[in-house]
């Protein structure tokens, strides 16, 4: 504080310099009055506010309404200031001196100072002009405004100072003509961070501010406005865009007892349902008066540094596509497809779905049916729709009764959920996207209904209801299921169909009242068995379905994790069969999780001494690979015998493919049966192979990244192995050989076949105690190089880019970035490192922070296209990451997509799925974006911001598009992975990027929403 005009005239005034000492940061000079303190990678940790000087003015006596002057107190209701009294300066006191260092007055006058920062000192120049001004009334305080750095941010923008930044300012807030101090315009914003409620529906959003002084009672209008982000560099002549007004509160607070201080709320409901729609990661409000020139419209709002403002937000979340989705009457599961269909007698069936949303036990819900009759010359018309009269919560099921239906027809039918919400005594409603088609076919005069026994799996009393239901045995544990007539005497072919799979037909020569099957459920919870009879002149029975419910499967009898990284045995954390390294083999930091067996391909490889599985039962083994070579065959896995091996997990060079065989017999030259791929194998990447012995069905099959691979093949004449499991060599004419080059690990074995849940949780890596997902980093380019054309891969595989001439790297001091590489949108501007990254068959997710170039979109009269990252193979892209927009729009959308083959002639499937269904976004920003091929369940997913992408179901168009897009053709693109450009469909590279890039990585694996989330979190930039 300097206390006096004379105490100013000291010359150590000229500079101040405050002692800084740095740990870990290191100091940066944001050339906006203030400074910033910035870690190994430019982004701040800590920051300071402009650094103002400000004198003791009392505010002046305004005019009132009558046009009196008077002389009042202003209160401030604030948890940090108190009252101040408003005098004239020849009243000044000790303790006016005390109260000063809260802050400043509303009569006060202030100027910015200039700083310099260095890791050793802060300092200050105060301004002598202002020093010097007769106008400055003493004591006058120097503040640096020191705040720790946080996602939201506040400046005001003075006409009076239009190049200086308030950024983070401890100085109130004014708004409108201030014609008493400074004879400046003023207006103030305010940035939150709202990304949470991207997708969400909002209901209602509060914007509440704590005004702390006016002109006088004279209540005058303040507009609130949505406008663009703000950050240290926003000044009065670089404002945001002042987008949209959302609100006009007209009011007079804290000119006197007669209007106290006090808070002002303004409807943002607009604002953030905006960005809310957009996935936007800040929601930025500005003030602004009515009237600009009028001095009695002056306000001031409290700074929040000392009383934070609030945005208090009602919303609901969109609801989510039902299930259960069947027939409650007759109770039938769904026929997946019309070679499927269920065969009814009933005309006027009743359909049953349990409408979901997030909002659980606080939601109002129901399903809503379509019944559409199949047509096989025309588009399938409606037959019918409705809901259940009766509203209920997430997930408990609905019924609706159909009209009555055509004997002979084939009908389908889906549903969706239906959310209806009451908010200030309006209702509406949102939808869900729809679910698959449920396929049945109508027949009155068909023979009578079968029925299913089974004591190792008795059926569910309450099928719609399955939480009621207790389970039994478990996934892959086989039972007997006895098939009957139900009192009918001609009875010759039964036909079943467990779940999903396959129907299979059992067929007799002469009448049959029964027929007993083992089977093994494959899906953990509900389980569904369909039957139907047919007599001899080939009439079928109604189908009649069987419901059950099943236990978690049993875990592994054996794993090998590969964990151990030194020392040479690899523990069997579960069966204690433990594998010893020979050969040469060592561990490795690349793995698929944790650590990883190293094979050489010429020795090296780890075995048990005794057999793992039984193989002449059904079982299952598994593991994670990478080959880093495929010159020869290579197994990665096998259970050995006395000349040969009972099975084998392996890469043929012959075929070119992955392969899971069994031979016939433990002879030196069996007959070899082989499930083999119909994908591609690739050197490089991680891929999960799995194989399977079913010794009811009598057949092998060959899983990749989850997905089965072609159709099973018989096996009819299993032996047991009595070798041990072997891990990166096989066994042929009683010679090991066939060693692995690359990494194995998590290798895991069953004695039971294993649900399609089960499977994509292989896949993913679940954690059981948590339930997420745990993908592994393949690559991590962090953009945190100064110089050079190499931007390098931390994740330890490798992947250097290279970068163009169109690329430089810079440092985004300003979005908080820090270092950064900027593409100039011109062919040669990207990076390009050696592909594949990951094996684009199997799960895989990809992120990066983009900031576009908003004058390089602003030519609306032609469309825009962008790619942030992209995996190209011979002409296409396998899949990427952009941004579209379109000819006329101001606006566009992100993109994550894939192509269905390498061809000129391939189609793009992609999320959102088109336009109708994105959520539009105004570019300029930095933004997450995160793409999620979910490989086990064939589903692209976009996450902006850490928010799932998806349409939401709305009043007045009922439409909603759902999240996942649905995506089965995927292939191995083996050509360069692409920053900042991809390739288009005539096969050349196009779509260059102009824009800031940051943090781009690739994951072996699905992330989880939650992970997703927390990424944005933990990432989101800090504006200086």
């Amino acid at each position: 504080m300097v206390k006096s005009r004379d105490a100013a005239q000291n010359t150590g005034l000229s500079s101040i310099r405050f002692p800084v000492s740095v740990d870990g940061v290191s100091a940066h000079d944001t050339h906006s009055g203030g400074a910033a303190f910035v870690d190994g990678q430019g982004r701040p940790v800590f920051t300071t506010g402009t650094a103002l000087m400000y004198d003791s003015s009392a505010a002046p006596a305004p005019a009132s309404v009558t046009g009196s002057t008077t002389t009042s107190t202003a209160s401030y209701a604030t948890a940090s200031r108190v009252s101040y009294a408003v005098t004239s300066p020849a009243r000044v006191t000790a303790a006016a001196d005390e109260s000063a260092l809260d802050g400043p007055a509303p009569g006060a006058r202030s100027s910015a100072m200039d700083v310099t920062v260095s890791d050793d000192v802060l300092t200050l120049k105060p301004a002598r002009s202002f020093l010097d001004d007769p106008d400055t009334t003493y004591p006058v305080v120097l503040d640096p405004q020191t705040t720790s750095a946080s996602l939201a941010g506040w400046t005001t923008v003075w006409t009076s100072s239009p190049s200086t930044s308030f950024w983070k300012t401890s100085h109130a807030l004014g708004v409108g003509y201030d014609a008493w101090v400074d004879n400046k315009m003023a207006r103030s914003l305010y940035q939150f961070d709202t990304h949470t409620l991207g997708g969400k529906k909002i209901l209602s959003a509060t914007f509440q501010a704590l005004e702390v002084w006016s002109a006088n009672c004279t209540d005058k209008a303040v507009q609130l406005w949505r406008t663009g982000a703000i950050s240290s560099s926003t000044t009065w002549s670089k404002q945001p865009a002042w987008s949209k007004q959302v609100d006009s509160v007209s009011t007079a607070k804290g000119y006197s007892s007669s209007c106290p201080g006090g808070n002002v709320s303004f409807d943002a409901t607009d604002a953030v349902s905006y960005t809310a729609g957009q996935s936007g990661s800040t929601t930025t409000l500005g003030l602004q008066a009515a009237d600009e020139s009028d001095p009695i419209a002056w306000k001031q709002f409290a700074s929040p540094s000392d009383h934070k403002p609030t945005l208090s937000v009602t919303f609901v979340s969109k609801p989510s596509t039902p299930t259960g989705v069947k027939m409650s009457n007759p109770s039938l599961a769904c026929g997946s497809t019309l070679a499927t269909a269920v065969v009814i007698r009933d005309a006027t069936p009743t359909l049953t779905a349990a409408p979901k949303s997030a909002d659980g036990s606080q939601s109002t819900l129901r399903p809503n049916f379509e019944v559409y009759k199949y047509d096989a010359d025309a588009t399938d018309p409606l037959a019918g729709s409705g809901s259940p009269s009766a509203w209920t919560t997430s997930g408990t099921a609905g019924t609706w009764t159909t009209p009555t239906l055509t004997n002979g027809q084939t009908y389908h039918f889906r549903a969706r959920t239906q959310y209806k919400y009451t908010f200030d005594g309006k209702t509406g409603n949102m939808y869900s996207g729809w679910s698959t088609n449920c396929w049945f076919k109508i027949d009155t005069s068909r023979p009578v209904q079968p029925d299913v026994d089974s004591t190792a799996y008795p059926e569910c009393a309450s099928p719609d209801s399955p939480d009621d239901c207790t389970a039994y045995g478990g996934v892959g544990a086989p039972g007997s299921f006895t098939l009957k007539a139900n009192g009918a005497t001609d009875v010759v072919k039964y036909t079943y169909q467990l779940n999903d799979n396959p129907v299979q037909t059992k067929t007799f020569s002469t009448a049959t009242t029964s027929y007993t099957r083992s089977l093994a459920p494959d899906v953990r919870g509900l389980n569904t068995l369909t039957v139907q009879t047919w007599d001899s002149a080939g009439n079928a029975s109604a189908s009649y379905t069987y419901s059950f419910k099943v236990a978690p499967g049993a875990g592994p009898v054996d794993q090998w994790s590969m964990d151990e990284g030194t020392g040479t045995v690899a523990a069997d954390s579960i069966g204690g069969k433990d594998a010893t390294l020979n050969g040469g083999a060592v561990w490795s930091d690349k793995a698929r999780l944790g650590k990883a067996l190293q094979g050489d391909g010429t020795s090296a490889y780890a075995a048990t001494a005794s057999s793992a599985l039984d193989t002449t039962k059904s079982f299952t083994v598994a593991a994670w690979v990478r080959l880093t070579g495929n010159s020869h065959n290579a197994v990665a896995v096998a259970q050995s015998g006395a000349n040969g091996s009972a099975f084998a997990l392996y890469y043929s060079t012959s075929y070119q493919a992955w392969i899971f065989n069994q031979y016939t017999a433990d002879v030196a030259s069996p007959t070899i049966v082989r499930s083999i791929s119909t994908t591609t194998p690739e050197v490089g990447v991680w891929t999960h192979l799995m194989g399977v012995y079913d010794a009811q069905e009598q057949t092998i099959q060959l899983f990749v990244n989850g997905v089965p691979q072609g159709d099973p093949v018989a096996f009819t004449t299993p032996w047991q192995a009595t070798g041990g499991i072997q891990i990166a060599r096989g066994q042929a004419g009683g010679t090991f050989t066939d060693y692995f080059p690359g990494q194995v690990d998590e290798v895991t074995a069953w004695n039971r076949i294993l649900s399609e849940e089960e499977i994509a949780d292989l896949q993913a890596m679940t954690d059981a105690s948590t339930g997420h997902a745990r993908p592994a980093l393949a690559a991590d380019w962090g953009m945190e190089e100064t110089s050079g054309t190499a931007a390098s891969d931390s994740s330890g595989y490798g992947h250097t880019a290279t970068v163009a001439s169109g690329g430089t790297w810079t440092t985004d001091t300003d979005g908080g970035k820090g270092n950064v590489l900027s593409l100039n949108g011109t062919s040669t501007a990207n990076a390009t490192a050696s592909g594949p990254i990951v094996d684009s068959q199997g799960d895989f997710t990809v992120a990066a922070w983009a900031n576009l170039d908003t004058d390089a979109l602003s030519d609306t009269s032609v469309a825009h296209h962008m790619r942030i990252a992209t995996q190209s193979g011979g002409v296409r892209d396998s899949w990427g990451l952009w941004y579209d927009q379109a000819a006329g729009s101001a606006q566009g959308m992100w993109v994550f997509g894939r192509t269905s083959a390498d061809t000129t002639s391939a189609s793009v499937v992609k999320v959102p799925a088109d336009i109708a269904s994105a959520q539009l976004v105004d570019p300029g920003t930095w933004t997450l974006l995160t793409g999620v091929y979910d490989g086990a369940h064939h589903q692209l997913f976009l996450y902006v911001n850490g928010v799932r992408q998806g349409a939401q179901g709305d009043t007045d168009t009922e439409d909603s598009t759902g999240d996942g897009v649905v995506f089965d053709t995927p292939w191995q693109a083996t050509g360069t992975f692409n920053i900042g450009r991809g390739r288009i469909s005539t096969g050349a590279y196009s779509d260059y990027a102009h824009s800031l890039v940051d943090d781009v990585r690739v994951w072996t694996g699905v992330m989880s929403d939650t992970d997703i989330d927390q990424m944005y979190s933990n990432e989101a930039p800090i504006p200086l």
